[in-house]
C-alpha cells in the first residue's frame, strides 16, 4: 500500500490518462554502461525542455555498480571506484534517488520521464504507483504476484520497493526536474525509474554492492536472500526468460499508455 492512499493503482491509472501522447522506447542500443545510464538523464533534459514526448524506456544494462546522487560524497568513492573496475564493475552515478544497486544484464530497466499534468494528480506516490502498474500487471500474467513494501536487509530497501513472497522483486527511484527558467521543481519533468530482477546472481550482486560500501566508508551491508528474481518465483531461467519479461511489459505499457 502506498502511504494512506487506499488505492494507489487508481491514482497510477489517472496520472497516466492524464498525461497524452505516450510514447514507449524499447532501447536496445549498445554502448557502454555509462552511456547506457546517461540516456536516462538526456532523455530527462529533452522531455523538460519540450524537445521530446512523455517517454516509457524500457532498457537493459551492462555490469555496473549505480550508486545514488547523494552518494557522491561518501569519502571512499574513489577508492571503491578502483576495488570494483578491475573486476568488470564499474561505479557510476545516476541523476535519482535511493542508495546504490547493481546493473547487469538479467535486471530489467523501466524509465518513465514526463511533464506532470497542471492539476494535483502528480505527487510522489502517485507517480510510484504510475511506474508500479505495468510492472505489477506483466508479473502478474505469469504468475507473481508483487505489491509495495520494504524488506530490511535488501539493497536500495524503501517502501516503494515491489515485494514478492516476501523478498524485493524490483526497487525505484524518481527524480524531478524544473522547466527551463522555473525556481521550483514543481511543474518540472519527472523521471522514474524502476529496476526488475529477473535473472541473475543475487549473492553476487549483494556482494558488489557490499564492497562498494566498505570501500566507500559506509556502514550499509546487505543480505542477498532479502531479495529474489523472476526467475526463482516462475522456476525457469535464462535468456528466453529476460526476453519473455521484456515483451510482456512492453504489451502492458502500449496497453497503459495508448
Amino acid at each position: 500500500m502506498v502511504g494512506d492512499d487506499p488505492s494507489p493503482t487508481a491514482d497510477g491509472v489517472a496520472l497516466l490518462r492524464a498525461i497524452p501522447n505516450w510514447r514507449v522506447v524499447d532501447d536496445r542500443a549498445g554502448g557502454t554502461a555509462a552511456e547506457r545510464l546517461d540516456r536516462d538523464r538526456q532523455l530527462l533534459e529533452a522531455v523538460r525542455a519540450g524537445h521530446a514526448p512523455p517517454t516509457a524506456r524500457l532498457w537493459e544494462n551492462l555490469r555496473c555498480l549505480v550508486a545514488a546522487r547523494s552518494e557522491r560524497d561518501l569519502p571512499g568513492l574513489d577508492a571503491a571506484r578502483t576495488r570494483l573496475a578491475p573486476g568488470g564493475w564499474p561505479v557510476l552515478v545516476r541523476d535519482s534517488g535511493g542508495t546504490a544497486v547493481p546493473h547487469a544484464p538479467g535486471i530489467l530497466q523501466l524509465t518513465l520521464a514526463f511533464r506532470p499534468p497542471e492539476r494535483p494528480l502528480c505527487t510522489l506516490d502517485s507517480v510510484y504507483a504510475a511506474l508500479a502498474l505495468p510492472l505489477q500487471r506483466g508479473l502478474a500474467r505469469i504468475g507473481v504476484a508483487a505489491e509495495f513494501g520494504d524488506v530490511p536487509g535488501s539493497f536500495c530497501d524503501g517502501r516503494f520497493n515491489l515485494v514478492a513472497q516476501g523478498r524485493k522483486l524490483a526497487g525505484t527511484a524518481q527524480r524531478w526536474r524544473a522547466r527551463p527558467g522555473a525556481t521550483s521543481p514543481g511543474r518540472g519533468a519527472v523521471l522514474a525509474h524502476a529496476l526488475l530482477l529477473v535473472d541473475g546472481d543475487l549473492a553476487e550482486w549483494t556482494r558488489v554492492v557490499n564492497t562498494f560500501y566498505a570501500e566507500a566508508g559506509s556502514e550499509r551491508r546487505y543480505e542477498p536472500s532479502a531479495s529474489i528474481t523472476v526467475a526463482e518465483c516462475v522456476g525457469e531461467s535464462g535468456p528466453p526468460l529476460v526476453e519473455k519479461m521484456r515483451s510482456i511489459l512492453l504489451e502492458e505499457l502500449g496497453s497503459l499508455l495508448a
